[in-house]
């Protein structure tokens, strides 16, 4: 009896036939998802990548100057969307700031947003400070703060395990980076013409 199991077993392991439509219809579905997957798996970082670029980018273009205004922010978001490739308007907001050396605190001059709700203040500048995402500077000088926060939606839902968000839907890439104006400081134009500066500088 056990010989004639035996048997069984070694011709049913042995054997190589089969029926291809069985092996394809079983097959195909997971090579599919493996490239679905591999397509999303590397848009995620393309995207990632160009929002850090964008967000370089930004911040070069708002050192260079020495006077913006509203007109100017918004286009800056412009640039953003097209740097990113997004539909829909990303989000982008700019602080500049000045260290106070009788408190040991960092100080907002100024600061406008599109899209993140509210302009960046004192507290939260306390805040970065306390996480170090702010780097030492002297009483004088001004730096520029660049925050940027564009969307992904994948183009199809995989499910892909790695992800916090596993179908990758309403996942936000966040970039930040503090940049010096090449001038004394960066000054905002209001709407009426007066301009917010602040303390320091030449």
């Amino acid at each position: 009896m056990m010989n004639i199991i035996s048997v069984a077993v070694d011709r049913f392991r042995n054997d190589e036939r089969g029926s291809m439509s069985i092996e394809l219809l079983l097959v195909v579905p997971i090579l599919v998802w493996v490239f679905l997957s591999t397509y999303v798996y590397f848009d995620v970082y393309r995207v990632e990548t160009n929002s850090v670029r964008a967000t370089i980018t930004l911040a070069e273009m708002f050192s260079r100057e020495e006077d913006v205004d509203n007109t100017y922010i918004d286009s800056a978001r412009e640039v953003l969307r097209t740097l990113t490739y997004e539909e829909a308007n990303p989000d982008v907001r700019v602080t500049v700031y000045r260290y106070r050396e009788s408190d040991k605190t960092f100080r907002r001059v100024w600061s406008r947003q599109r899209g993140f709700g509210t302009n960046l203040n004192n507290s939260d500048l306390a805040d970065l400070k306390s996480a170090g995402r702010l780097p030492p500077m002297d009483e004088f000088d001004h730096n520029i703060y660049i925050e940027t926060r564009t969307q992904y939606d994948a183009p199809f839902n995989i499910g892909l395990g790695p992800f916090v968000v596993t179908d990758l839907e309403d996942l936000t890439f966040t970039s930040e980076m503090v940049i010096r104006p090449r001038g004394p400081k960066l000054c905002f134009e209001r709407d009426n013409g007066t301009k917010i500066c602040g303390p320091g500088g030449p």
